[in-house]
């Protein structure tokens, strides 16, 4: 998959369909879903590195997939809603 074609991935999904995501950077993605926001993070350590999830200041877990971290973090923001 393309990374063109991956973005416009995230930025439709049919279950929450006013959620919306941002890209910050190539390591840096938020979806803000009815006010509540949740940061996903690239996190480079070694064979550890992967995504983190943020809701606000604290870490709620860290995934290897970001598709993984994507589907925890709109979780996250739904239940804000």
């Amino acid at each position: 998959m393309s990374f063109a074609s991956h973005e416009a991935d995230m930025s439709s999904n049919p279950t929450y369909p006013n959620a919306t995501w941002t890209k910050e950077d190539s390591l840096t993605y938020a979806v803000e879903l009815d006010g509540r926001r949740v940061d996903l993070r690239y996190e480079a350590s070694g064979f550890q590195s992967g995504w983190a999830v943020y809701a606000g200041d604290e870490l709620v877990e860290r995934c290897s997939e970001l598709m993984q971290a994507r589907g925890l973090a709109l979780a996250i923001a739904s239940k804000g809603a």
